[in-house]
């Protein structure tokens, strides 16, 4: 049987437009890998790196973070466009309120023109980024199309450890859908999400982590208010998060809960106790408003 699988291009050019914290995440991610994979004498996918930033201390910051790829990233300071026309793949890392800023200005909608163009924006849907790009008028029949993929990850993306959810789109070609998967599975696992759920996917891969946090942080507290160190509690206390991990890939939590819980035991006094101040509901509506924010970010 045959297969349609594109043979990988190499040799791109990758533009970050606004190189913070997330994009630079990513930008680790597929600096290393491709560093990887020059040691081993073969040509990487992408080999010239842009990143732009608005201010002289950011490019001080992204030149410092990335020191050892200076041959290879190069740093621009409030020029988005020449980054764009010089890319081959166009990464959107901007804050989400910077859309009209960044996307209205003279010279984008041709830079862009062919192009992939992926978008880590929260609340960002594809409409009202095309809605900027096309602000002076619709797509020309004589204009070539560029593609949008939106993808949402968390911060672990610097570790190789991120969840990733790439939204469909039946629109772009197969040799970037395959670029795309390829960029985010260095980062580390992929899944992808149909538009209408992207939002509430969005929290699950990348406000997770940081809801989580607070009930982390009140594990801590409570170790720490019983006499313990809270170094101490916060190492026992992570590996048994990455043990929870790895037994959540395979069992449903109620499951779990019950293999935990001794009949008068300890594991059940402290589930009584999460049920009485209703952390369960709680945790769903921060998910909820979450989400809706993110739906509001994008009307």
């Amino acid at each position: 049987m045959t297969t349609n699988r594109v043979t990988p291009k190499t040799g791109l050019t990758l533009g970050v437009i606004g190189c913070g914290n997330m994009a630079g995440a990513i930008l680790t991610g597929v600096l290393d890998s491709c560093a990887k994979t020059r040691e081993a004498g073969e040509e990487p996918r992408i080999v010239r790196f842009i990143a732009t930033v608005n201010s002289e201390g950011s490019a001080k910051r992204v030149k410092n973070q990335f020191s050892k790829y200076s041959d290879r990233l190069e740093v621009i300071q409030g020029d988005n466009v020449k980054a764009m026309k010089e890319a081959d793949v166009v990464l959107l890392g901007f804050k989400p309120y910077m859309i009209d800023l960044v996307l209205t200005v003279d010279g984008v909608r041709e830079a862009l023109a062919g192009k992939l163009i992926i978008s880590v924006l929260a609340g960002s849907p594809v409409d009202k980024l095309n809605a900027a790009i096309f602000h002076a008028g619709p797509r020309t029949e004589d204009e070539k199309p560029f593609f949008i993929k939106r993808a949402m990850m968390n911060m672990a993306a610097e570790y190789g450890q991120s969840m990733t959810v790439l939204e469909t789109n039946p629109f772009i070609p197969e040799e970037y859908e395959d670029l795309i998967e390829w960029m985010f599975s260095q980062l580390g696992k992929t899944a992808p999400v149909a538009p209408e759920l992207y939002d509430v996917a969005g929290v699950m891969a990348g406000a997770s982590g940081a809801l989580l946090s607070i009930a982390f942080d009140g594990m801590l507290d409570g170790a720490v208010s019983q006499g313990m160190k809270r170094a101490d509690a916060n190492k026992i206390l992570t590996q048994s998060l990455i043990s929870l991990a790895t037994l959540l890939q395979n069992e449903h939590p109620a499951v779990l809960r019950e293999k935990f819980s001794s009949p008068k035991g300890t594991t059940i006094a402290g589930l009584l106790s999460l049920e009485e101040d209703r952390a369960r509901y709680a945790y769903s509506k921060a998910t909820i408003a979450s989400s809706e924010r993110s739906k509001e970010i994008g009307n």
